[in-house]
């Protein structure tokens, strides 16, 4: 088998996808994502993303269909063993063409196969059907932000920064932030890289939100933080963020 020629129409194909990621391995690259991609319940083969995303584009175009249903399968089994088998279910779901609603209840899948930020946060970059759909993602956003599942949570998060920084959302982002309730890091975080770009994008707005949330002290000064690492903050507006600076 080689990258070119992937097509997977059965289980037996999967396996022997699987016995051909294996062939793929990178040692360093397995142990650099080791000590990055965690929580995490599957391995690691390490596999470069560049690589991944080749994969993915190859499985899009001859059995996209047939490889979804035979993942979504094989997980209903605990049968998936590795990160790389859900990235590549993350790259080939955003790339399949198919029907908003349909996609939906996919997405609805995805969710629950998340179980790292890395997987969490792969759907931004794949999930380009959104631009054409965002008043619909929108309210399926909002359905999710009552959930207990922190990845679900973080979901939220990461795909408003991707496509809703905008005129229209940046109040409604605020509000979900606050809205979101979790003690979790990755949740947390999540928040405070949204806020930092809402800051960059909607200065003027971000800045009396802050002035003014009850957000928790760990996101409040991570978000400060956040911004006052960015390229994109003039150093004037980065003395000025300290202002919201809770202290203990």
């Amino acid at each position: 088998m080689d990258i070119e020629n992937i097509k997977i129409e059965t289980e037996r194909d999967y396996e022997n996808f699987l016995n051909f990621l294996g062939t793929l391995k990178d040692t360093k690259y397995r142990e650099f994502n080791l000590k990055i991609v965690v929580p995490t319940t599957t391995d690691i083969i390490g596999i470069r993303s560049q690589v991944l995303r080749k994969i993915s584009k190859v499985i899009t175009k001859n059995s996209a269909e047939n490889f979804l249903k035979i993942f979504e399968k094989l997980f209903s089994e605990n049968k998936i063993e590795y990160y790389e088998e859900k990235a590549i279910y993350t790259l080939v779901l955003g790339s399949y063409k198919e029907e908003f609603e349909e996609k939906l209840k996919k997405i609805n899948f995805y969710i629950s196969i998340i179980d790292n930020w890395a997987i969490c946060d792969l759907a931004p970059s794949s999930f380009k059907f959104i631009a054409n759909n965002k008043e619909e993602f929108y309210k399926y956003l909002c359905t999710k932000i009552n959930s207990e599942n922190m990845w679900e949570q973080r979901f939220v998060l990461v795909m408003l920064l991707d496509f809703y920084i905008d005129n229209e959302n940046i109040d409604k982002i605020f509000k979900i932030c606050e809205d979101i309730k979790s003690e979790e890091y990755y949740v947390k975080m999540a928040k405070a890289w949204l806020l930092s770009m809402c800051f960059i994008k909607f200065k003027k707005e971000t800045y009396k939100f802050l002035k003014k949330t009850n957000l928790d002290k760990w996101t409040i000064n991570k978000t400060i933080q956040k911004i006052r690492e960015s390229l994109r903050v003039s150093k004037e507006d980065k003395e000025k963020v300290l202002n919201f600076k809770r202290k203990d």
